[in-house]
């Protein structure tokens, strides 16, 4: 394959392979790119040169960044694994993104820091010139090639061995890819669903010619082993699931979809001159909603979500191994004892017996406390196995008899590991396993003797353990020294706890970095979208769909309560009956959907409580206010979600019949006191979504003092900044936010005057010295906030226990400190008070009702419909006569300057050359015809059609929408078909791929729906077909290891057997 461009008139990017050529073009009018697959013997490659001096081995797909689209390709590899015969597992050690908006990057070498390698020498203390302007897509490259990603060309490498078969061969159908292990899916999200709407030929070459690259992340290595004086290969290939990736205390527990952090598919291979063996084992974070802090000491687990509201999801991941693997048995390895795991462990068992009632023979557990039983030395690991003996013998194994080619046996059931970061001991554990059950198949098959067998099989589980754990952690796994030798001695000790201390600073301090890239590779920052194709039946089907909207879209009006208090330290609840439950609102009979309660100073603020970071207030309050929204009311409240910082605690409660439409529940915090060092002052926020509809509550402490006006914008603006939820969205980006809180803003007046005015009830008065009032006109990134007219007194402060204004030596003034706001098109505020008789703090308790309209999305019927549409566009296509391309003429293009690029300085070893197109070159895939006269007859049913590109919607629209010049061959005239006169005249018009951006609105549409257009279709060539030749490896690419010398290239290159669904034996 060669990585082309051409800048004839328009910037051109081109993959070719040994028969096709597939071609990319940005529109910057519409904001989408074009692509074309077109026969390499109808190639005008005159225009063309090579791009980069290093073949590509594989299409990663497409993105942007700071406003430019990269093509990413892979450019260097090594084999690491051969798991059966024919089977190659490429290691990615390079991969090159090439811009199809600008020209600053092209012909460049670029270093690991994303600048040109001749910069190198040029370069200034402080930087490099700044004539060279950096990559933006050198963090993605440097992720990329960390050693953790892999592909293969050759087989799915998404699947395991006993789903994919091996008694037939298949081709690389990316219809057959399990998403969930593709790392490159939003890269690639766009192109697939343009691959999936083509015809079947165009489709097949796609395939065929492998443009299309799945890339996992994880593990892969064969080692050669020595079973009874006979030769065998055993590999461990791992791949972790991308839904919910990320590093260590970033990313842990369940999302509301059932995915888990960590979640890694491990498959053991052995593969001798008789049989194939495979066993397959899983691991993943504990499935309950639960985080944990990154304190360098004993950092505490926080479960985030109640066991009401956790229990559906947690049965949806049950539910969703259950259908992949079957039976599940659970080996919980955490501690009874520890104190960061114990909490964590109770409520798993919880979760897991109201799962075994519903669900008896779907799920087992096995607990097995690691750190009590290993005490003494890890080898006492295997005293798990009597407890899975008999879940070993139910499951089976994977066996597959090469000689007869049938499978003998297959695995009917897994395990699945946990620990609290699935690493360290769950990698122990799962090698102990894996272990069983490959002995059980060397006796049963009497292999003979295992020596060398053992030795390999610790090397590979050792190199597994350590990788994951670099995936996950940045280092390598603790007890590695016992996974390799099988045994711990000084030096393994001495080293893990090395390795402890390298995890405690990347924790702190690499890690988010680590994220951010990786949620830009996995598309999952706020507002980043796939770079979009051009694909007319996409559009057309979006098109229809939006009429039919009201199918499948829903509205419901929802009440929200929100409630804000200042406990001064109180740590007695009382009865807040009054508050929760206000008169002016119908008392008990009230009942929100949505109530949010947030609290400030929940610890008295002093040194000792603010450093000590005590989770019990937090547990206090929760409890406290469940009980009084559930004591005697009709309507059942889940606690979702607790977000505590020390002083700062936010709660929110639905409705129980409510919750499943609830989902992206998340928290964060942000500490302002003493410039963010301390937590006397801070932010807690609370995320989700309804239906289709974003919330976000922020409750706030911010500073105090009467003239600290500056300083409390500044706290504002640190938690409007800082907060970040996952896909890095921040508070903003939100459809409606409620801001509440003691905000300590103050009345800017004395004290007698302002008490006079209060004891003539003259309010309006006094809200005119609000500092909040001025600061929200005064302040741009206040904005947009409103508030509902104050009808109440002020809330501070008071003399506890008393209805009664500061009567202490510091008088302070009266002040409307405790406040809640509000933005979102879709909110209104229906009551806002504050309740005077609640006296056990000096600040009175504040409440807000909203009313809020939410959009509720009803996936699966939108789902039927879409097919449907998709269908009906296919049935119904209209033909059109006029061609358009990017594969444009090479008339204006002469021969000297096709070559001046061979002719330039670089050495002839590596020199990019044009394409080598010749006039009798042959394929092994079907290529597409010659294009026909414009004007011709043709008989459709023996002609062969040009793959031609179905019409926009409205011809005069798009023909207004194109570029100038985009194509020679572009004819904006509309003729129609020659029909009879009873016939309706047809129109169309056949344009190259140019479509509207993302953000561009859709044109006019005409009362009259016009004909939908028509597939794609692709030519076969009229020439003979030849073999490929074989691919050749670029000179940087790294030498195979060791276990892998031997296996030649031409012994595996064999085709592969198709992936079929896994059948009991």
């Amino acid at each position: 394959m060669r990585i082309l461009i051409s800048n004839k008139k328009q910037r051109t990017l081109a993959l070719a392979s040994e028969t096709h050529v597939l071609l990319f073009r940005y529109i910057p009018a519409t904001g989408k790119c074009a692509i074309e697959l077109v026969a390499k013997d109808q190639f005008h490659q005159r225009s063309f040169r090579s791009l980069s001096r290093h073949k590509p081995l594989g299409f990663l797909g497409l993105i942007e960044m700071n406003g430019n689209v990269f093509l990413a390709v892979i450019t260097g590899k090594v084999d690491v694994a051969s798991p059966t015969d024919g089977e190659i597992i490429n290691k990615i050690m390079d991969v090159e993104f090439h811009c199809l908006t600008k020209d600053t990057w092209d012909f460049l070498e670029l270093n690991a820091n994303g600048f040109p390698v001749e910069a190198d020498g040029e370069s200034q203390p402080g930087g490099y010139p700044s004539k060279y302007e950096q990559h933006p897509c050198y963090e993605l490259r440097k992720l990329l090639t960390d050693g953790s990603f892999f592909y293969s060309t050759d087989f799915d490498l998404t699947s395991t061995l006993q789903t994919r078969g091996m008694d037939t061969r298949h081709s690389l159908s990316m219809d057959r890819y399990h998403l969930d292990y593709m790392w490159n899916a939003f890269m690639m999200e766009e192109v697939i669903k343009f691959r999936n709407n083509l015809d079947e030929v165009p489709k097949r070459i796609l395939d065929e010619n492998k443009y299309l690259t799945t890339v996992i992340r994880g593990f892969a290595e064969t080692l050669r082993v020595s079973v009874g004086g006979r030769r065998a290969r055993l590999t461990i290939i791992s791949k972790q699931s991308w839904k919910r990736a990320g590093t260590r205390f970033n990313v842990r527990g369940v999302d509301d979809d059932g995915n888990v952090a960590n979640f890694v598919e491990t498959e053991l291979i052995y593969n001798d001159e008789s049989h194939v063996f495979a066993y397959t084992q899983i691991r993943g974070s504990i499935p309950v909603f639960w985080e944990q802090d990154t304190a360098l000491i004993s950092p505490k687990v926080q479960i985030t979500r109640s066991f009401e509201a956790t229990q559906p999801v947690f049965e949806k991941h049950f539910e969703n191994l259950n259908g992949k693997y079957g039976p599940v048995n659970i080996v919980n390895l955490l501690s009874s004892t520890k104190s960061s795991e114990v909490e964590l462990n109770r409520e798993y068992k919880r979760h897991f017996k109201a799962l075994s009632k519903k669900k008896p023979d779907s799920v087992y557990f096995t607990d097995f406390d690691f750190h009590q039983e290993t005490a003494k030395t890890y080898a006492h690991a295997t005293k798990i196995l009597s407890d899975l003996q008999l879940a070993l013998d139910k499951f089976g194994f994977y066996c597959y008899n090469k000689a007869t080619k049938e499978v003998l046996l297959e695995q009917d059931g897994v395990f699945r590991v946990n620990c609290l970061d699935c690493l360290d001991r769950t990698n122990v554990v799962q090698q102990v396993i894996s272990m069983a059950a490959l002995e059980e198949f060397i006796n049963a098959f009497r292999k003979g003797d295992t020596y060398d067998l053992n030795l390999k099989h610790s090397t590979l589980w050792a190199d597994h353990g350590d990788q994951i754990s670099q995936i996950y952690t940045g280092t390598n796994a603790l007890k590695s020294s016992f996974s390799r030798s099988g045994k711990m001695g000084l030096a393994g000790a001495l080293s893990d706890a090395t390795k402890s201390i390298s995890r405690i600073y990347i924790n702190n301090f690499v890690d988010k970095g680590k994220q951010a890239v990786t949620d830009t590779l996995l598309g999952k920052n706020s507002g980043q979208i796939p770079v979009m194709i051009f694909d007319p039946i996409t559009d057309y089907v979006n098109e229809e769909c939006k009429k039919y909207e009201s199918r499948f879209v829903s509205h419901e009006d929802i009440t929200i309560y929100v409630g804000s208090y200042n406990l001064a330290g109180n740590t007695i609840s009382g009865d807040l009956t009054s508050w929760l439950f206000p008169r002016q609102v119908g008392g008990r009979s009230f009942s929100p959907d949505i109530v949010i309660v947030g609290f400030q100073e929940v610890i008295e603020l002093n040194a000792s409580n603010i450093l000590k970071n005590d989770s019990s207030p937090s547990q206090y309050w929760q409890t406290a206010i469940e009980h009084q929204l559930n004591d005697g009311g009709s309507n059942k409240y889940v606690m979702l979600r607790a977000e505590y910082m020390s002083s700062v605690l936010l709660l929110l409660y639905v409705k129980a019949d409510a919750v499943s439409k609830i989902t992206q529940v998340e928290g964060k915090s942000k500490k302002t006191g003493l410039g963010g060092m301390t937590a006397n002052k801070g932010s807690a926020a609370i995320r989700f979504d309804y239906g289709s509809t974003s919330f976000c509550f922020f409750n706030s402490h911010l500073a105090a003092g009467t003239t600290n006006i500056d300083e409390r914008y500044n706290d504002f603006i640190t938690t409007w900044n800082a907060i970040r939820f996952s896909r890095n969205r921040q508070i903003k980006h939100h459809d409606n936010i409620i801001w509440l809180g003691d905000l300590n803003y103050r009345i800017s007046k004395a004290n007698d005057d302002v008490r006079a005015l209060l004891s003539s009830n003259d309010l309006k008065t006094l809200l005119e010295y609000d500092q909040l009032k001025i600061e929200l006109k005064r302040r741009a990134e206040m904005k947009g906030f409103k508030e509902m007219p104050i009808k109440f007194i002020p809330t501070y402060k008071f003399d506890k226990g008393t209805t009664n204004y500061d009567t202490s030596e510091k008088q302070r003034v009266p002040s409307w400190t405790d406040r809640i706001l509000y933005k979102g098109r879709s909110l209104s505020q229906l009551h806002y008070d504050a309740i005077v008789d609640l006296v056990f703090s000096d600040h009175k308790p504040i409440y807000g009702v909203f009313t809020s309209k939410v959009k509720l999305v009803d996936q699966k019927t939108k789902s039927q419909l879409l097919e449907k549409l998709y269908t009906q566009y296919r049935s119904s296509a209209v033909k059109s006569d006029e061609l358009m391309d990017l594969n444009e003429p090479d008339d204006d293009v002469d021969d000297s300057e096709s070559r001046s690029f061979a002719s330039s300085n670089w050495s002839t070893a590596s020199a990019p050359t044009l394409i080598d197109i010749s006039g009798d070159s042959s394929s092994t895939a079907p290529t597409l015809p010659r294009r026909s006269p414009p004007q011709s007859q043709e008989n459709t049913l023996t002609t062969p059609q040009r793959r031609r590109v179905p019409p926009p919607y409205d011809a005069n629209e798009s023909a207004a929408m194109l570029v100038p010049g985009l194509s020679s061959s572009l004819h904006t005239a509309l003729k129609p078909k020659p029909s009879s006169a009873n016939t309706e005249h047809k129109y169309s018009l056949e344009a190259m791929r140019p479509t509207r951006s993302a953000t561009s609105s859709p044109g006019p549409i005409s009362s009259s729906a016009p004909p939908p257009p028509p597939p794609r279709k692709v030519q076969t060539s009229e020439q003979a077909p030849a073999p490929q030749r074989p691919e050749k490896i670029t000179p940087i690419v790294p030498s195979k290891p060791k276990s892998l010398k031997g296996a030649s290239a031409e012994s595996l290159t064999e085709k592969w057997a198709p992936m079929q669904p896994n059948r009991k034996v």
